[in-house]
């Protein structure tokens, strides 16, 4: 996989951009979710605990009101004579147990029992026929304690209360037995849990008390009952609802709010089931979006890494079509003009080598076999010392000189050397036109050491003698050199009849089709050009009447930075 993503620039593209909608999609779609459920079943759990604690605290109070009537009434010396068979006023015993009764009874019925569980007074009319057992039930724990014991109602009664009257030693004499309904439940916790809840009350043994939906009591109170006593969060039995719970120490009763979950399992299933298909419609957009875009990115990248295979094979004819107008548009288009440029340069490069070939090849011919040429003026310059006369033996030993630097392997020489060479050149002339002109050379000594491509001086010199001076008597040639714009210029003045118009032309054009008399000037303009471009070369001037100047640009260098 990770070769397959390395190896190609569509696939990166395709992974990028895949991820990079896909994920954040994916994730906030899932994220999104989880928070809104989180903080709903938050704010939930905080209303419901919030109305737990109010029903806890009415009930505490009730419970509490109930144990203080229950006390007043069992250590009421009235009624335990009344329990002890002696003599007492019925009427007198109503008034107390409804005066100590008083408000309590809107929530549930007080009843007096004898020791044998026969009821004798209450606070309902008629009086109840119903007998309790006082070795069982709510009878039974009231006379192991000294409190009042709750537990589970018979029958319609929902929740009984009993504490036992006792008399001198101990002995039970009676009991007060409280009793509440459903009914009686409702009245208390109406308007303090929301109509979505469910209010459950169980009894010390986790009997169900009181339900707020009987229907489902006994299913949901029995899989309750079983996690209390395996010690497992309260789930119910079929896990759609949170359980908050409440106990009261004191009475042993459990206080349970069934809440109803913000998502049931079916709105769970039904958001899981969209979250998958809406995950799966996304996967299938983002791969469709993204194989578009990275076949639109890498189209003309595949394209350029194919026409550059080309152009390594050689095929320097390639040429890409394109009708973007982005980045790879005019990427594009670069690549077809550097392609352009390449090819041109190689035209060029096997021009100007072809162009140096044939310049070497007329220098060759113009050279005369220098070596034959060498040793026949040595023969001169003898010849004129035996027989007396300087002048030949001066002319070939200038001549010697200039051909043996002809012959050198080198072909850079420092402007010092080529001066010398001038030198030679000017002293043969001289002889040649005995004296007619005189050559003034003008170079700054840290010009000396510049090199200069071999005998492209005289050349100059030479046209400044034949084509300019040669019918003077007072011939006025100047060699200058000077330094400009970091450039070498070498410049040869002359006073003569100047150059016509159509060869001045021709010179200052670096018109290759010169006139056959100045085959040396076009010779040193080749050499330079092909040297060092062709930004330098010769150019001329001319004045009529009062002469040519005839320059020559080329770069400066120095005798220890070239090798040549």
């Amino acid at each position: 996989m990770r070769s397959w993503i390395r190896h190609s620039f569509k696939n990166r593209i395709f992974v990028t951009v895949l991820l990079v909608t896909l994920l954040p999609l994916l994730f906030c779609d899932v994220l999104v979710m989880q928070v809104q459920r989180a903080r709903s079943e938050s704010s939930l759990a905080t209303q419901a605990q919030a109305q737990l604690n109010g029903l806890e605290q009415a009930l505490d109070t009730t419970c509490l009101s109930y144990r203080q009537a229950a006390k007043r009434l069992c250590g009421s010396t009235m009624i335990r004579n009344a329990l002890n068979r002696k003599t007492a006023n019925s009427r007198v015993v109503y008034q107390l147990l409804f005066m100590e009764t008083d408000r309590l009874r809107e929530h549930a019925r007080f009843d007096i029992f004898s020791s044998e569980g026969k009821c004798l007074y209450s606070t309902v009319s008629p009086l109840p026929e119903e007998e309790r057992n006082p070795r069982w039930g709510v009878l039974y724990a009231a006379g192991q304690t000294d409190g009042l014991a709750f537990g589970k109602g018979t029958g319609q009664t929902a929740m009984t209360a009993a504490q036992a009257v006792r008399g001198y030693g101990g002995r039970i004499l009676g009991y007060v037995v409280i009793t509440m309904t459903s009914t009686d439940f409702e009245r208390l916790f109406d308007g303090l849990y929301s109509a979505t809840h469910v209010v459950i009350l169980l009894d010390p043994t986790w009997q169900t008390i009181y339900h707020t939906q009987p229907a489902q009591a006994e299913s949901s109170t029995a899989a309750l009952r079983s996690q209390l006593l395996a010690g497992k969060p309260l789930t119910g039995a079929d896990g759609e609802y949170y359980y908050f719970l409440t106990r009261n120490e004191g009475t042993g009763l459990s206080l349970i709010l069934q809440q109803p979950k913000t998502f049931s399992s079916q709105v769970m299933d039904t958001f899981y089931t969209v979250s998958i298909l809406m995950g799966l419609m996304c996967l299938l957009l983002c791969l469709w979006c993204a194989w578009l875009l990275s076949r639109h990115l890498s189209q003309p990248v595949h394209q350029l890494d194919e026409a550059m295979g080309e152009i390594k094979k050689g095929n320097l004819e390639i040429h890409m079509e394109t009708d973007r107008e982005d980045e790879l548009g005019r990427l594009t288009e670069s690549f077809n003009r550097m392609t352009e440029e390449y090819r041109q340069n190689l035209v060029r490069s096997v021009a100007r080598q072809r162009e140096l070939n044939e310049t070497q090849l007329r220098m060759m011919q113009a050279q005369l076999n220098p070596h034959f040429l060498y040793n026949t003026l040595d023969s001169m310059k003898w010849l004129g010392v035996t027989h007396h006369v300087p002048q030949v033996a001066t002319l070939a030993t200038d001549l010697a000189v200039i051909l043996r630097a002809g012959i050198s392997g080198s072909e850079f020489i420092t402007l010092e050397d080529e001066l010398e060479l001038v030198d030679r050149y000017i002293d043969i002339q001289s002889l040649r036109f005995e004296d007619r002109f005189t050559c003034e050379i003008d170079v700054p000594d840290r010009l000396q050491s510049c090199l200069v491509p071999k005998l492209v001086l005289q050349p100059l010199v030479e046209n400044a003698i034949i084509h300019g001076v040669v019918d003077r008597e007072d011939g006025y040639i100047k060699l200058q050199a000077e330094e400009q714009e970091g450039d070498l210029l070498l410049s040869v003045y002359d006073n003569g009849c100047g150059i016509p118009p159509d060869v001045l032309a021709r010179l200052n054009s670096k018109d290759q089709k010169i006139p056959g008399e100045h085959l040396g000037l076009f010779n040193v303009s080749s050499i330079i050009r092909l040297h060092f471009g062709e930004k330098y070369g010769i150019s001329a001037e001319t004045t009529p009447g009062d002469g040519s100047c005839v320059r020559l640009l080329l770069p400066i260098q120095k005798k220890e930075n070239n090798n040549a």
